[in-house]
């Protein structure tokens, strides 16, 4: 099992695909592609997301709350997943405006298990201490919310990250966003219908840094003029499919 857990702070733009075409081929003078993806550091992630038969989720954060935890299963690629796919379980928990992330790998079957029903996965006697700590987390959530799929959410992502003297600078610019709330499985990724919750003319930019925004970004994004918003792909592709009562407040 690999572990990854972090946190830090994340910054969110809403671009336009003429600004993102201006913006990114500037980047590589600064930071380097995410070894992840191909050459340009490009790839395809697709989530799903589970939430409360009320939307606990949601609503924490259309409300602004501010201790919120969400619970997802994310495979990257254009891959048909099997019950056999490697994916990551992970919790993203906000305090304030710290992020951290939380995840661990497992089969596709052992995260459904995990995350829908609270049940035992065929790797647990492999995980370490704080792999545990984190499933029993999940199962925690699954138990007290009565976790249930409720939203897969795709895009596709070009990803750069900073060199050593900027480490944790990350900046990822998301297009193509589409979801769905009906077909919850991955095991469907190929063949279900999803839909646009982002108009395709527009980018989802996020900037993620330890401590600060170094000064040469700081200026670029003023020289853009790019404004900060508040954006959340779950709420949003959310909206998209249910008559929620915030419909679009995210995005616009």
């Amino acid at each position: 099992m690999r572990l990854k857990q972090f946190s830090r702070y994340e910054l969110k733009y809403l671009l336009t695909r003429q600004q993102y075409d201006g913006f990114v081929d500037i980047l590589p003078n600064y930071l380097e592609p995410d070894t992840s993806g191909d050459a340009h550091g490009r790839y395809t992630i697709t989530s799903l997301y589970y939430d409360s038969d009320d939307y606990r989720a949601y609503w924490d954060k259309i409300e602004g709350h501010k201790f919120r935890r969400k619970v997802r299963v994310r495979v990257y690629g254009q891959q048909t997943v099997t019950p056999d796919t490697r994916c990551f379980v992970e919790i993203k928990q906000r305090i304030n405006k710290t992020l951290q992330k939380k995840r661990v790998v497992m089969s596709y079957a052992s995260a459904e298990a995990l995350c829908g029903f609270g049940e035992s996965i065929a790797e647990e006697d492999d995980l370490s201490a704080t792999d545990r700590d984190i499933v029993s987390e999940i199962r925690y959530l699954q138990a007290t919310l009565q976790l249930q799929p409720a939203c897969v959410v795709s895009y596709d992502r070009r990803a750069f990250d900073g060199s050593d003297y900027e480490d944790g600078l990350r900046i990822t610019f998301d297009t193509n966003l589409k979801g769905r709330t009906h077909d919850l499985s991955l095991l469907s990724t190929g063949t279900a219908a999803n839909q646009f919750f982002v108009p395709p003319m527009w980018c989802v930019m996020e900037i993620k840094v330890n401590y600060r925004v170094p000064y040469w970004l700081t200026e670029m994004i003023g020289h853009h003029r790019f404004t900060l918003r508040r954006i959340s792909k779950y709420c949003a592709a959310l909206e998209q499919s249910k008559s929620l009562l915030q419909t679009q407040r995210i995005i616009f």
